[in-house]
């Protein structure tokens, strides 16, 4: 092993700029796979930290496009007509190739690298560092009628490739070494020998992670369009009756529809009031619970994706005491509830209690942090 960092050390020297990428899959980074179409992916650890991901909805778009190296060598042929031979090597390069009939087109984006970044070995020159890959997104312009089934479910036929890689330069030689059919093959060989369901019908769906030893890694494998639950705990301090109350909250959201931004949920939380005692001065502690029922809008995705339901529009409750102590709370309590200001975690609040109907309101406010 020491032997090989010395010829890697050797090797980088000599060209003069080093890489310093990301590790990890895309797929199994939270929240991350919602960046690239489809309702399901593939994605291949090439090695060398360079990684194909495909994005489909249907298994049989794989099956029509697999010959990857063919799009391949036709997307090297163009890039190097408009490549920016001075370009600085540390730059990230974001190249976009679209095929369509007859024509085909390339966008190239370049970002340079914030900070710089250098290494040193003894007495060699300064090692430049590229701390972010390169981005080849493949896509196929196809027109979907505006009867189709697939607009009227509201999303479209995605189908799209994204090589992650060292550098743009390396598609080349990495070609001429026979290129990455070959795993491509055995990654669709995994899913048509999976044994819990057939990924092949255009109803399932499925993400899977196939590394660098060839075995494959299935993750959530089911009905691609399912409605699902997101489990969504909490915690936070609120403003009641002229009181700082700490609360715990869980609430189950159901989804019925990745591609739309509206879930409807069921809640559980737990205020905490503190009271001093008039014969002995001691704080009691006094716990109230509601069970709230509701509805959330979230941020749609763009681009006609898959909707991650991380942030949070608007939403908008009703709950009833489910458990009482302490003169806080009447037995016919009404609290009325939403979110008007979401921030990653952070969320506030306002809430309205009353005895039934609109009779003795007072409001309150809640800041809360959880999913």
């Amino acid at each position: 092993m020491r032997l090989i960092s010395q010829l890697v050390v050797l090797l980088l020297s000599m060209t003069g700029t080093a890489m310093a990428q990301q590790t990890g899959s895309h797929l199994q980074t939270p929240n991350h796979k919602h960046n690239f179409d489809g309702l399901s992916h593939i994605e291949i650890d090439l090695g060398q930290r360079n990684t194909l991901l495909i994005g489909f909805d249907r298994y049989a778009q794989v099956r029509q496009r697999q010959n990857v190296d063919s799009v391949l060598r036709l997307f090297v042929a163009d890039y190097q007509q408009v490549a920016d031979t001075i370009q600085n090597p540390t730059h990230a390069v974001h190249a976009r190739f679209r095929l369509g009939q007859p024509d085909r087109s390339l966008e190239v984006r370049v970002w340079p690298q914030v900070v710089s970044s250098f290494r040193f070995r003894n007495r060699n020159a300064p090692l430049s560092v590229k701390t972010q890959q390169d981005t080849l997104q493949i896509s196929w312009t196809t027109d979907v009628p505006a009867s189709s089934d697939v607009r009227k479910r509201g999303a479209s036929e995605a189908f799209v490739m994204y090589l992650f890689i060292n550098s743009l330069a390396d598609i080349g030689p990495m070609l001429a070494r026979g290129g990455i059919n070959g795993k491509v093959e055995t990654a669709l060989a995994s899913v048509q020998q999976y044994k819990a369901h057939d990924l092949t019908n255009p109803k399932m769906g499925f993400d899977m992670v196939q590394g660098t030893d060839e075995k494959a890694k299935f993750i959530g494998p089911g009905l691609a369009r399912a409605p699902f639950i997101s489990i969504q705990p909490g915690f936070g301090v609120g403003l009641v009756r002229n009181q700082w109350v700490p609360s715990l909250k869980l609430d189950l959201q159901l989804i019925p529809n990745r591609y739309r931004n509206v879930s409807y949920g069921i809640g559980y939380s737990s205020s905490f009031f503190f009271a001093q005692t008039a014969a002995d001065g001691r704080f009691q502690t006094f716990r109230n619970d509601f069970l709230t029922v509701g509805v959330a809008f979230y941020q749609p995705a763009s681009g006609g994706k898959a909707n991650p339901f991380s942030r949070q529009l608007g939403s908008f409750f009703v709950g009833l005491p489910v458990y009482r102590s302490g003169p806080y709370f009447d037995r016919n309590t009404i609290q009325l509830g939403g979110t008007v200001y979401q921030k990653g975690l952070f969320r506030v609040q306002p809430e309205l209690y009353m005895n039934g109907f609109f009779k003795n309101v007072y409001p309150g406010v809640r800041l809360a942090i959880g999913l």
